[in-house]
């Protein structure tokens, strides 16, 4: 019998994609996103749990982009009509890992949207970096 054979390589910075509003963003700095589901444990007779109850489920996560993506996001916003980035209607975010010679994973965040915009630099920074907070309606893999 033969042992399975599995890829012990873990995914870089360098294999991390994102597509935002149908373009790669190419001043990313990070991303990061959540998927929560509200759980409790149910209580009876005695002090152990009898089962765990479930409720709703929350989508969250940020975007951290440099100065030179948020403007190019909020020129567009401007453009199409919307007052800031908080505005902006519902757009899906693609999140893509692939490490060389394997076919990438990809999230698709559906339905997000920027809960704030914040801007701020200090002495000695170098480039502006900007955290931009989303909510999303749920999430679709594909591998």
């Amino acid at each position: 019998m033969t042992a399975p054979t599995f890829s012990t390589k873990q995914y870089a910075w360098n294999a991390v994609k994102v597509f935002l509003f149908g373009r790669l963003v190419t001043g990313l700095r990070g991303v990061e996103y959540t998927v929560k589901k509200d759980k409790e444990a149910v209580y009876g007779a005695g002090e152990e749990p009898l089962a765990i109850q479930t409720g709703n489920k929350e989508y969250s996560g940020n975007i951290t982009l440099l100065q030179s993506e948020l403007e190019a996001i909020t020129k567009a916003a401007k453009t199409a009509g919307y007052a800031d980035l908080t505005d902006i209607p519902g757009f899906d975010v693609q999140v893509s890992y692939a490490n060389v010679g394997e076919r990438p994973t990809t999230d698709t965040l559906v339905g997000c949207e920027f809960t704030e915009e914040a801007k701020g630099m200090k002495q000695g920074d170098k480039f502006m970096e900007v955290s931009l907070p989303i909510v999303f309606l749920g999430k679709v893999a594909q591998v």
